[in-house]
């Protein structure tokens, strides 16, 4: 079983889009892939699901009551499962502050039988008790960037939190690749900042993925129909985007 994290600490930069289509991607490859909503945003919940009612059982409970994975989760489809996220969250940091808190993930994960290829965690846009959980149990983080000046912003605090949590656990968090997302070839803007983001990707000890994620609406149409990108438009530019980041992603993770 692989645990990737999808993380940056800057919003808008397709983090929860690039999530979720990772997700369905590899369930439609015949993987068993289980989604956890870890951000209190609920974006990822809110791709696939209508908003549940406040007593259904989510990420929220895993922390706060100690919930196995196994009690919580959703069937979203074949060989796709989902923690859902929880609102509550937005106070993690303060609830959360007890010794061992920042190991709840880790203990969830470690009492459910290995019946996934892949778990794929939604972060939030920050570096608070949430992300440094998931970066504890992740086996590769996958860093979205928008194809804007913003989106290198937090890079070297990123790396900062990461050496933190390598020293904590005594083994390196693997960055497998930064990805460009929000691209379009037709401005001059986002090819100036490749060069920019190569740079990135050389503090964080990574590479760039050579697939560029493209800019559409069609993006958030599947998000409002709660229809994944792949079903809901499988000839769609950016489909096939991210279908070639798939291919790229299990490549560099050996699959």
């Amino acid at each position: 079983m692989k645990i990737i994290s999808v993380s940056n600490v800057k919003g808008g930069v397709g983090k929860t889009s690039t999530a979720a289509i990772l997700s369905a991607g590899l369930a439609k490859k015949g993987y068993h892939v289980l989604m956890i909503d870890s951000d209190p945003q609920t974006n990822l919940t809110m791709c696939f699901l209508p908003e549940p009612p406040d007593e259904t059982p989510s990420i929220y409970h895993v922390y706060a009551e100690g919930m196995s994975l196994d009690t919580v989760r959703t069937s979203i489809k074949e060989n796709l499962d989902l923690v859902i996220g929880d609102f509550e969250l937005c106070n993690a940091d303060m609830q959360f502050l007890k010794a061992g808190r920042l190991k709840m993930l880790q203990k969830a994960i470690k009492n459910m039988d290995s019946e996934y290829d892949f778990i794929v965690i939604d972060t939030p846009p920050n570096l608070g008790i949430l992300s440094l959980n998931a970066f504890l149990v992740s086996d590769h983080l996958i860093v979205p960037m928008a194809a804007d000046s913003f989106s290198l912003k937090g890079v070297r605090l990123l790396k900062q939190t990461l050496d933190e949590v390598s020293e904590e656990t005594e083994s390196a968090v693997s960055i497998v690749g930064l990805l460009l997302t929000k691209y379009t070839n037709r401005t001059n803007v986002s090819k100036l900042l490749e060069k920019s983001i190569s740079s990135a990707a050389e503090l964080l000890d990574t590479k760039v993925f050579k697939s560029r994620i493209r800019q559409a609406t069609v993006l958030q149409e599947s998000q409002i129909a709660k229809i994944d990108l792949l079903e809901y438009a499988p000839k769609a530019p950016v489909t096939l985007d991210y279908q070639a980041f798939i291919e790229e992603l299990l490549e560099r993770i050996e699959v």
